[in-house]
């Protein structure tokens, strides 16, 4: 066989693999985008991200742990070492707290290993060489944000990505406040905690579905 065909054959076959990489991994990847709506709530994910509450994770295949330029990481994180990978971002989602003792993440962490194996394979796809996590595993089933725990409502996965960020959604379902006292308080949540505004479109069915729901 000629050099220039079997070149052709080789390319072929890899370009194959990789399609079915990709096809296999897509249910996958999906998900992690749904369940990942709690990262974005702080971390920016596009090409051009900034840093805001916490670094953009555009690119974190690429870099080391707590590498962003001018971001100002904690003692804690900075002692890690190495880069992030399947290992390092499963047991980091699983528990900031207990990854890096002292760090300033306040997000509790993602109970469910299906589901921050999702959400791996979904950061994998944020690098401009997609990471090679998870790519031949299939699809998985968890529960939408919220589940178990919020009463169910179209709101209800906007509502769990707003709020789980900081805080256990367990703390939202103990309250009963008015509209105006909700409101209040997520203002004070931007002011005082760091939280990300929210679109006022977003504002709204947020503050609508908790008066309603765990109003006073």
């Amino acid at each position: 066989m000629q050099v220039s065909k079997l070149r052709l054959v080789v390319a072929g076959v890899a370009a194959s693999i990789c399609a079915f990489s990709i096809s296999a991994s897509e249910s996958l990847v999906e998900t992690g985008e749904q369940q990942a709506a709690v990262c974005k709530a702080c971390h920016q994910v596009t090409p051009d991200g900034i840093a805001i509450v916490g670094p953009p994770l555009w690119g974190i295949a690429e870099r080391n742990i707590a590498s962003f330029p001018g971001f100002g990481y904690s003692d804690a994180l900075k002692a890690q070492s190495g880069s992030w990978d399947e290992a390092s971002l499963d047991a980091f989602l699983a528990s900031p707290s207990t990854f890096a003792p002292g760090t300033n993440m306040v997000f509790p962490g993602v109970e469910n290993p299906d589901a921050r194996k999702a959400i791996i394979a979904w950061l994998a796809t944020k690098n401009d060489i997609p990471a090679n996590w998870y790519a031949s595993e299939s699809a998985v089933e968890v529960k939408p944000l919220g589940d178990g725990i919020l009463v169910p409502d179209d709101n209800m996965a906007l509502v769990a990505a707003s709020c789980s960020s900081c805080h256990s959604l367990h703390l939202v379902v103990q309250q009963g406040l008015s509209k105006e006292s909700w409101d209040e308080t997520l203002e004070w949540m931007v002011d005082e905690q760091g939280m990300d505004p929210l679109e006022p479109e977003d504002h709204e069915k947020v503050l609508v579905y908790l008066a309603t729901h765990y109003g006073d």
